[in-house]
């Protein structure tokens, strides 16, 4: 049955009420980007736990039991932060346009976690560092790096120390050759690490996005 010409004004009507609004909201749906909610669901719904079978030594078995499902956790990781960077990535954007910010994100220095946290404390006096969930994201974001840009071998990675660290503490892995094994339970804990670092680190940002938006609206109405 087609929609009613009463029914699409109605609707609009509400979109218009209670919408964010912006020129760049035409083109990426800012009121996405804000539902903080549907984002922490996102994460729980497409990242769900696996189970692994118990190891098998011998080869081939060995390769398939062991190996491959670090490699397949590999991806996990990597898919899993480039969630959290790209709707980072979009808050940081949409904070440079509601302020009138000339320097953008890439002005900073450091990784990439690093220069949000700058960024934030510089434009809205917002200090993400100070989270309880801060330490394993920052974790997080080195294994996820060291994948990236080495192979996931340590002896490669800038950050070669710390992530010797975490084997020496059994929270990775490492063959002999020095390549990080990634378990089920270190993705289990950095996906929780994610949702706990969203709903609690970054609820300040959300906020004050909010703010800053129905403050543009009414100058704007004025």
């Amino acid at each position: 049955m087609p929609i009613s010409d009463e029914l699409l004004k109605y609707y609009y009507s509400q979109h218009d009420k209670y919408s964010i609004r912006t020129t760049w909201h035409q083109q990426h749906l800012i009121e996405n980007i804000l539902d903080i909610q549907g984002f922490i669901q996102s994460i729980s719904n497409n990242l769900g736990e696996t189970e692994l079978k118990e190891p098998i030594t011998s080869y081939p078995l060995g390769y398939f039991q062991i190996e491959q499902p670090s490699r397949i956790n590999y991806a996990h990781m990597v898919f899993l932060f480039s969630i959290l960077e790209r709707r980072i990535r979009a808050l940081v954007k949409l904070t440079i346009e509601l302020k009138n910010i000339t320097k953008e994100l890439s002005d900073y220095k450091g990784s990439f976690l690093d220069r949000v946290k700058k960024f934030l404390k510089e434009n809205l006096d917002i200090d993400i560092s100070t989270n309880n969930a801060w330490t394993n994201i920052m974790t997080f974001q080195k294994v996820r790096d060291c994948i990236i840009h080495c192979g996931a071998n340590i002896n490669e990675s800038r950050d070669h120390l710390f992530l010797k660290h975490l084997a020496d503490k059994n929270i990775i892995e490492l063959n002999n050759n020095g390549y990080m094994r990634i378990g089920n339970d270190f993705c289990i804990g950095m996906q929780s690490a994610t949702i706990e670092f969203v709903s609690t680190g970054l609820d300040n940002l959300y906020s004050k996005l909010v703010e800053l938006e129905i403050e543009k609206e009414k100058q704007h109405r004025t």
